[in-house]
């Protein structure tokens, strides 16, 4: 029996982890739950419908600048992943784009759909499940991280998964199921970085 991922969240990041992990951890399950009828839809507005992907700063000291809130937490992983990652990964995919005199950059479609159907392709070929609909009511955490599993309740349905990622943001209802784990919060943050 192969292991599974659950990831909370379908935008962007959630997309983005999915893609990730299937990639990372070939034949494991991933599957990401958004309580939405549909997903990306904030990449489907963003930049007025074009999808502004990312800014043309190479620099991670200055680009934290952009962010108003968390800065100083991003640091670290633009080190890792920034910009010019961001854009060779959807150059790997096909995906072409520009950079706006302003820094902006966007596909050169013009069109957030461009995105949308990058990301959707890429889970969809990595056998990344998506369920829409699925809102997270309750999370049990594993007895003996990380040996036991996940629980996540999905409107009364339970689902099980060795790992759990949550990309859901600021909800504050997810914040909630989060604070609701206790002192097992820190094991949750753990358990989603162990990849």
């Amino acid at each position: 029996m192969s292991r599974r991922t659950i990831i909370v969240g379908g935008g962007a990041a959630g997309f983005f982890s999915a893609i990730a992990l299937a990639k990372a951890h070939p034949g494991e399950q991933i599957v990401l739950l958004e309580r939405g009828k549909s997903v990306l839809q904030k990449v489907r507005i963003s930049g007025g419908g074009r999808c502004n992907v990312t800014h043309a700063c190479w620099e991670p000291r200055e680009l934290v600048k952009y962010y108003p809130r968390g800065g100083r937490e991003l640091l670290g992983p633009f080190h890792s992943f920034a910009c010019g990652d961001t854009m060779a990964w959807f150059a790997e995919r096909g995906v072409e784009l520009k950079i706006e005199e302003d820094g902006r950059v966007f596909p050169v479609s013009d069109s957030s759909q461009t995105i949308i159907d990058c990301l959707w392709g890429e889970a969809k070929r990595l056998g990344v499940r998506v369920l829409t609909g699925a809102r997270v009511t309750r999370l049990l955490a594993p007895a003996r991280p990380p040996a036991a599993s996940w629980t996540v309740y999905v409107d009364g349905q339970a689902y099980e998964a060795e790992r759990l990622v949550v990309t859901t943001g600021s909800n504050p209802a997810v914040w909630k199921l989060l604070a609701e784990l206790g002192n097992r919060r820190s094991r949750t943050l753990a358990v989603c970085l162990q990849y």
